[in-house]
């Protein structure tokens, strides 16, 4: 079993959104950051994952956190993850920000803490993404990953 993460192409753009809409997530936006996600592929280079990584300054938000396949596990997973704020790190993101609706051990794992909205930078708080995802809902709750000491 082998996988391959790699930055996403313009020709992946329907494959990402397909993924997305599967996941019963949103997809808007998606083509206007397109060189900001990474994919993941498995042997037969079939989409099985997906993550965005949108710069905004010093700062990153996570989006479209997709893993749809029956090889992934807990351990996949977390290396995609790791994998993902590595990049985050490369392209001098300070720190990196989700939107989720619940608790999730594997983000606290990585470093994650809840945060409130309202200590977001101001340039991420005007993301398309995050007003939809944190603002418009009030069960959304953001969490924040430091990745420099």
């Amino acid at each position: 079993m082998g996988i391959v993460v790699r930055k996403a192409k313009n020709k992946d753009m329907l494959p990402i959104q397909r993924l997305v809409a599967k996941a019963g997530l949103r997809d808007e936006g998606i083509e206007q950051y397109i060189e900001s996600f990474l994919v993941v592929e498995d042997e037969e280079e079939s989409l099985i994952g997906t993550v965005g990584v949108e710069k905004y300054e010093e700062s990153g938000l996570l989006r479209s956190l997709v893993l749809d396949s029956p090889i992934w596990n807990a351990k996949l997973s977390l290396e995609f993850l790791q994998l993902t704020l590595k990049y985050a790190e490369e392209q001098h993101i300070e720190t990196v920000y989700l939107c989720a609706k619940g608790t999730n051990a594997l983000f606290r794992q990585l470093g994650f803490r809840e945060v409130d909205k309202e200590d977001v930078p101001e340039t991420l708080k005007h993301s398309e993404h995050f007003k939809r995802n944190a603002t418009e809902k009030a069960e959304a709750k953001v969490w924040a990953c430091e990745l420099t000491e």
